[in-house]
C-alpha cells in the first residue's frame, strides 16, 4: 500500500489534491481511499490530506502516521510545531516541498529525515493559472508523478471529473498545469515497509459514560490567547513608522483586535495572533503598512 500525505493551508486546494489524486488512483485499477482533516479554521489555517492507494481492499482507517509520500504545499509549515509536516516521516519517506531552495540546504536548516525533492509549484501555478495559492491540480499532479503509479492520460480525466463545475477556460488552463507538472517531475521508488509497522492494536471496548463526561466541554476562562493564531499566515504586516503618523486607523479596523498602542503611542501588531488578512494595509490612508510574504520575513536580530 501506499500512503500518501498533504499538507498546505486552507484555500490551497490540498482537500481538492487529495481527491483528485485518489479518482486518478481508481481510474488506474487500484483501490483508493482519500480524505482531508481540518477543524472550523478559517482560510490559511494549516490542514492535512490524506491518500491511500493499493491493489487490494483498503480496511486501514484514520489518519497516515507512518507516510510513504508527503507533500507540503507551504514551506512556511515546515517551521510550524503545530502543523508538524514531517511527523511520522523517516527514512523510506519520500518527501515534496513546494520550494526553489537548495534541498540539501532546507534538510539541514529544518533537520527533515531526508533529502527532499524541491519543485516551485508556485511559480507554475501563477503562469497557468495567474494565482500562486491555488495547488490543488499541481500538487495531484506532482503526486500522481512521483508513485509512477498514474498514467497521464488517468490524471487527467481525474481532474476533468473533479473539476467539471469550473468554467471551460479554467478547467483547461489547469489541465495545461497538470501536464507541465506531470512532464518536469520523475517517479521515485518506494521501498516496502514491514507491516509489523501497521499491525491493528486490538479490539478495545468502551465504556458508555454520561454526556456531560464524554463531551469535551471547555471550562477553563481567558484560554483563547493561548492558541497562537499567527501560524496561519501566509501575508505578514510590517508598519514603516516613517510613514505612520499614528492615526491608528489600523487598530480600529483590525478584525482580531491584535493591533494596540505601545507606550509611545505607536501601533504595535502582535504577530503571535495576528492571522495576516491585510486589512490594516488596505485601511491605511497613508499606506505605511507593507505586505510581506511570510516565507521571505527573516527575522531581525537582537
Amino acid at each position: 500500500m501506499l500512503r500518501v500525505r498533504l499538507h498546505g493551508r486552507g484555500g490551497q486546494g490540498i482537500k481538492t489534491a487529495s481527491q483528485v489524486l485518489g479518482t486518478a488512483a481508481f481510474l488506474s485499477g487500484f483501490q483508493a481511499q482519500d480524505f482531508p482533516l481540518y477543524g472550523a479554521e478559517r482560510r490559511g489555517a494549516p490542514i492535512v490530506a490524506f491518500t491511500r492507494i493499493d491493489k487490494e481492499p483498503i480496511l486501514e482507517r484514520g489518519p497516515i502516521a507512518i507516510p510513504d509520500l508527503i507533500l507540503v504545499g507551504d514551506e512556511t509549515l515546515l517551521e510550524d510545531s503545530q502543523a508538524a509536516p514531517i511527523c511520522g516521516a523517516d527514512a523510506l519517506t519520500t518527501l515534496l516541498v513546494n520550494s526553489e531552495k537548495d534541498p540539501k540546504d532546507l534538510r539541514e536548516k529544518q533537520l527533515l529525515p531526508t533529502v527532499p525533492v524541491t519543485f516551485e509549484l508556485t511559480k507554475l501555478c501563477l503562469k497557468h493559472l495567474n494565482a500562486g495559492m491555488i495547488l490543488s491540480t499541481a500538487l495531484a499532479a506532482a503526486a500522481a508523478r512521483l508513485t509512477g503509479m498514474i498514467p497521464l492520460e488517468n490524471l487527467i480525466e481525474a481532474v476533468e471529473i473533479e473539476l467539471a463545475d469550473i468554467p471551460p477556460e479554467k478547467l483547461r488552463k489547469n489541465l495545461d498545469l497538470v501536464r507541465e507538472v506531470f512532464e518536469l517531475l520523475d517517479p521515485v521508488v518506494f521501498k516496502e515497509r514491514e507491516e509489523g509497522e501497521y499491525s491493528p492494536s486490538r479490539l478495545m471496548i468502551l465504556e458508555q459514560k454520561e454526556v456531560r463526561d464524554a463531551a469535551p466541554l471547555i471550562t477553563a476562562t481567558g484560554n483563547m490567547n493561548l492558541r497562537k493564531t499567527g501560524n496561519w499566515r501566509i501575508h505578514r504586516p510590517e508598519i514603516d513608522f516613517e510613514e505612520c503618523n499614528h492615526c491608528m486607523i489600523c487598530y480600529a479596523r483590525c478584525p482580531e483586535g491584535v493591533i494596540k498602542e505601545d507606550v509611545e503611542g505607536k501601533p504595535e501588531i502582535d504577530y503571535d495572533h495576528c492571522k495576516g488578512c491585510m486589512i490594516c494595509a488596505q485601511e491605511c490612508p497613508k499606506h505605511a503598512i507593507k505586505t510581506l510574504w511570510e516565507m521571505d520575513y527573516e527575522p531581525q536580530s537582537q
